[in-house]
């Protein structure tokens, strides 16, 4: 498989996406609780291993309590997408993505997200098992892109890089191997740590911690009564 990645053309990548990607999660989203929480989507989670996730955590700000984040299970039952509420409140998320998601520019879905880190991940000699997809806006275009944190089997967290959901351009990556090199000398170790430090303030910007015990369900209570 890695091979296959490796002679993967460009052209090729770009022709496995539908026109909008991801489709499925603000469809199901829609469909259990209105297009009003599915058009405030701000973020989605999963994990895959071979292949895309067939479970995923939708984040949607209330329309009406802007305050509020609405925690949202989507999973691939019996060949169909359900969602789920699975928590609300003003600390769901431990820092919320300040734009929301426009669907209408993910044109990257997450399988094409995968085949474009498999390539970097090749280049950069890195070997990974699983992948932590997030899918979230620029702070500052408001474009989307995804940030996928690839894993080897242990966990150990080996490379992280961002993607334009819209393009499939490559705007950051980190190959971090297990073992740190020993030989960086005196001169280069300030040079060093800058690059650390911008690399570490890169991946802070997608550190979007979920705060399990932090919710209260009230909105979905009121939501089905």
């Amino acid at each position: 498989m890695r091979h296959l990645f490796l002679t993967l053309p460009l052209f090729l990548i770009a022709s496995l996406s539908p026109v909008h990607a991801n489709p499925e999660i603000p469809v199901a989203v829609a469909q259990s609780f209105g297009s009003a929480i599915a058009n405030n989507l701000l973020l989605l989670k999963g994990t895959g291993t071979t292949g895309e996730p067939t479970e995923w955590t939708a984040y949607s700000r209330d329309a009406f309590r802007p305050e509020e984040v609405l925690r949202i299970s989507v999973k691939l039952e019996a060949g169909q997408w359900q969602a789920q509420a699975a928590g609300a409140g003003s600390r769901v998320l431990d820092r919320v993505p300040g734009k929301l998601l426009d669907f209408s520019k993910v044109r990257y879905r997450s399988a094409d997200a995968r085949i474009i880190a498999a390539k970097s991940a090749a280049l950069a000699q890195a070997t990974f098992a699983s992948i932590d997809y997030q899918l979230a806006s620029n702070s500052e275009t408001g474009l989307p892109e995804w940030g996928l944190a690839l894993k080897d089997n242990t966990g150990y967290e080996v490379g992280f890089i961002v993607i334009s959901a819209e393009t499939g351009a490559v705007s950051f990556q980190d190959w971090t191997p297990k073992v740190p090199s020993s030989t960086v000398t005196a001169e280069g170790e300030e040079g060093e740590r800058a690059a650390k430090a911008v690399k570490r303030a890169a991946r802070k910007a997608w550190d979007w911690t979920d705060n399990a015990r932090k919710e209260t369900r009230g909105f979905f209570r009121e939501l089905f009564r």
